[in-house]
């Protein structure tokens, strides 16, 4: 995981294409403007929703330009991201099957689903297929009870009174598709060759996209890079 500033210091640049940009910004402006304009930064939960529709997940890049976008410190922006389930802090596969685990869709036989998702893909839920096609996750409640089990198909596409062989119905229509190719992960956190720690009071390492891993000032309260 590589640290976020508490403060941003200079421009961060965006995470995504001309057409996913178009997109977040229109919705952005939609969310910011249901709240008084003193207010804007309560569009948080809505701005991050935006980044994992487009990009299947929250990289540490698209919090950074959320936290600007939004005018709050980036630590803030991934202290919301990772107090909430709903929001994913790694890739998943072009398709993201969630297959409810409520007390409904498990009385109707959820439970055979997962496991035959399991069987058919290879994969437990929390992971992806090698080829990066699926991946499989056990979501809360749809609010499907009617129809129950349900499945939660690409965070959009609700499939409902599934069976087991709608279910491989499903799986082997969508080995044909093409799906959604995710944000590529953040970059790895490279040692400094020439920082060691000598005692226990040291300052300790961070790191930053694609740079060497610098010492802080914790006594200070800032994750900054010393200069």
């Amino acid at each position: 995981m590589i640290p976020l500033p508490i403060r941003q210091a200079g421009p961060v640049e965006s995470p995504f294409n001309a057409e996913q940009q178009g997109r977040f910004d229109a919705g952005l402006q939609r969310a910011i403007a249901k709240y008084p304009p003193e207010r804007g930064k309560a569009a948080l939960l809505a701005a991050l929703h935006l980044v994992q529709d487009e990009l299947g997940w929250l990289p540490e890049p698209a919090m950074a330009y959320v936290a600007v976008r939004l005018d709050v410190p980036p630590a803030r922006v991934r202290e919301v991201a990772t107090f909430y389930t709903m929001y994913r802090l790694r890739p998943v596969g072009r398709h993201h099957i969630g297959i409810c685990n409520s007390v409904s869709c498990w009385a109707m036989g959820s439970e055979k689903l997962l496991a035959r998702c399991e069987d058919m893909l290879g994969i437990h839920p929390g992971e992806t297929t090698e080829d990066g096609h699926f991946s499989l996750e056990e979501v809360a409640c749809l609010a499907a009870c009617g129809n129950a089990p349900a499945v939660l198909l690409n965070n959009f596409t609700f499939v409902e009174s599934v069976t087991e062989d709608s279910l491989k119905q499903l799986i082997r229509e969508l080995r044909e598709q093409p799906g959604k190719a995710m944000a590529p992960g953040p970059l790895p956190r490279m040692p400094d060759p020439r920082a060691h720690i000598e005692k226990q009071s040291d300052p300790q390492a961070t790191g930053t996209l694609g740079m060497p891993a610098v010492a802080t000032h914790p006594e200070a309260g800032t994750t900054e890079r010393k200069r």
